[in-house]
C-alpha cells in the first residue's frame, strides 16, 4: 500500500483531513511537525526562534526522507516541506501526493480562529492574508507538482475518492 502525502499551506487541512483519511483507509497517520518536535525535543516555534529556519528545514528533510515507502501511512507535511532540498522529488517517488489548495482568505480565518501562535513564518505578519498569498505564490511551483489537487474546503470523502483507486 502506498503512502499518501498531504501538502499545502498552513491550516489547509493536512492534519485534520489526514487523520480522517487514515482512519477511513486503515492507515497510520503521521504529522511531520510532531515528528520534528519529538526528534528535537522542542516545538516548531522554538526551533525557528532558537536555531533558525535553515536548521529546521534540514531536520524536516531528514525526517521526511526517513519515511519508508509503501507502508500505508498518511503524512501531513509541513507547509514548506515540499519546497526545500529535493523533498518534492522524494514525495513524488515515495507515494501519492495531494495538494490541498485552500484560498488564502479562508486560511487566514482558520489561523485566526485557531488562536495559537504556532506558525513561525506567519508570526507577527501585519496582514495574514497578504502573507499567505505571498507564501502561496512562492510555493505554488512545488505544490502544483502534486499528483492531485483538491481545491476549496474539502471533506475526507473527496480525498478518499481521489486516492483509493491508486492504493
Amino acid at each position: 500500500m502506498k503512502n499518501i502525502f498531504l501538502i499545502g499551506l498552513p491550516s489547509s487541512g493536512k492534519s485534520t483531513l489526514g487523520k480522517k483519511l487514515a482512519r477511513l483507509l486503515d492507515y497510520r497517520f503521521v504529522d511531520m511537525d510532531k515528528l520534528i518536535e519529538k526528534d528535537q525535543e522542542m516545538t516548531v516555534h522554538e526551533i525557528f526562534t532558537q536555531k533558525g529556519e535553515d536548521y529546521f528545514r534540514e531536520v524536516e528533510s531528514r525526517i521526511l526522507k526517513n519515511t519508508i515507502e509503501n507502508r500505508s501511512v498518511v503524512i501531513a507535511t509541513g507547509g514548506g516541506a515540499p519546497c526545500f532540498f529535493d523533498n518534492m522529488d522524494f514525495i513524488k517517488k515515495s507515494g501519492i501526493s495531494v495538494f490541498l489548495d485552500v484560498h488564502h482568505v479562508e486560511l487566514a480565518k482558520r489561523i485566526q480562529n485557531h488562536g495559537k501562535d504556532d506558525r513561525p513564518l506567519l508570526s507577527g505578519a501585519t496582514s495574514l492574508e497578504i502573507e499567505l498569498e505571498k507564501k502561496y505564490q512562492q510555493r505554488l511551483p512545488y505544490y502544483s507538482r502534486a499528483d492531485f489537487t483538491l481545491s476549496g474546503d474539502s471533506d475526507v470523502s473527496k480525498l478518499a475518492a481521489i486516492v483509493q483507486p491508486l492504493l
